[in-house]
């Protein structure tokens, strides 16, 4: 029988999993992840803020997949193209004739020294625990250090999960407040972002919306300033130090450092794939999601790595897989942009949607919520959607 293997159980790798295992091909579909869970990327940034339980966010793994994948929690070392193989850490070598990988992203640095050592990441559920419980012990502390910077929260860059996140800091700090018994006026929240321009995704309109968000909710915005060191406590620009105890890193993303280290030519762990999702050199290796960059018709850059792309990207390449064991010919991907949306907290966000088709405010956090649980139905169907989704049914 055919052996297919996937790294990864995010977004693209389940999905990947999933469709396979409904094709009923002669063939072994073996699905591997260091956790015994799926979580909702996209999610994380309430964890990390505290207005989501972690658990409400996560499927369990392997029972919430279709009975003919074959589930292996492991860590992924190395991947061998030579011998067709994949190391895991505990020292097993799993075979395969397809090889699907989507191992995910890391935080990215760009090398500004100190942010990997001072700086907390939101990029899996561990680490968005982390900023949670990390934030409430500063709280916590206030009452006997009564450090000011106990209260000041600074966040690193303004990427997409640095404004979710914002957001539902917004909803969470009240309640904080009230929790440890400190002023409300005292919180200060900052984000610090090197590039002028913010969300290229939206308009000026949308883009104008969250920032005014941000200002009625005294959250300050300072773009165009680039942080040159980060040091216990502190965030150095070009002209100005700012201190905190507690400083979130959501500058970027890169993919998983299991591509250097199996020697792929990649760019930020991304690697360059043909309009099939294949390797140019390789065409049953397959790279979906955070670690794979596909060429955007037209343009010299690569799609930016989202949810709903993951989701295409491995219908696509299950689709030239299916087609390679029936005899058929391959297709090329084509992305499908279904839009965009962002939550600011449970009641705002902004969202692109439907072409040129806008939302502000609480219809576009309900949209938000619709998409959550869209993404929940499609990786474990129906029971799970009522047991995890975020609407009610």
């Amino acid at each position: 029988m055919t052996k297919i293997l996937i790294l990864g159980a995010g977004y693209a790798g389940l999905r990947a999993a999933k469709v396979l295992a409904h094709k009923k091909l002669d063939a072994t579909i073996t699905l591997v992840d260091r956790n015994r869970y799926h979580y909702e990327t996209t999610s994380l940034a309430p964890v990390a803020a505290g207005t989501q339980r972690g658990q409400s966010v996560v499927l369990p793994l392997p029972e919430n997949l279709p009975a003919q994948i074959n589930f292996i929690n492991g860590t992924v070392t190395k991947i061998d193209r030579d011998h067709k193989q994949v190391a895991l850490a505990d020292g097993q070598s799993l075979k395969y004739d397809y090889l699907i990988v989507s191992l995910g992203l890391e935080s990215e640095d760009y090398g500004i020294p100190g942010a990997s050592k001072y700086a907390l990441p939101i990029v899996d559920l561990k680490s968005a625990l982390a900023v949670k419980k990390h934030l409430e012990n500063q709280f916590e502390n206030y009452a006997t250090s009564q450090d000011p910077d106990d209260l000041r929260i600074i966040v690193c860059g303004a990427w997409f999960s640095s404004f979710e996140f914002m957001g539902a800091l917004v909803d969470r700090l009240p309640k904080l407040a009230e929790h440890y018994n400190v002023p409300f006026d005292k919180i200060d929240v900052q984000c610090i972002e090197a590039k002028d321009m913010i969300l290229p995704m939206f308009d000026d309109d949308l883009t104008n919306y969250v920032k005014q968000w941000l200002k009625d909710h005294k959250v300050t915005l300072r773009t165009g300033t680039p942080i040159k060191e980060v040091q216990a406590n502190k965030v150095i620009t070009a002209d100005q130090t700012y201190t905190a105890n507690t400083l979130v890193w959501t500058t970027g993303v890169r993919g998983s450092h299991v591509i250097s280290d199996s020697g792929f030519e990649q760019r930020r762990n991304r690697v360059m794939v043909t309009d099939q999702l294949c390797m140019e050199d390789d065409s049953k290796v397959f790279l979906i999601g955070d670690v794979s960059a596909v060429r955007q018709p037209g343009k010299p850059y690569p799609f930016a790595a989202t949810g709903q792309i993951a989701f295409q990207m491995a219908e696509a390449a299950v689709a030239n897989i299916v087609a390679d064991l029936t005899g058929q010919p391959r297709q090329d991907f084509v992305y499908n942009d279904l839009g965009t949306v962002l939550g600011l907290g449970h009641k705002s966000g902004v969202a692109k949607i439907f072409g040129n088709h806008k939302l502000r405010g609480y219809p576009a956090s309900v949209m938000k919520r619709v998409i959550d649980d869209r993404s929940v139905l499609l990786q474990a169907g129906v029971k799970a959607l009522v047991k995890y989704g975020r609407i009610p049914l």
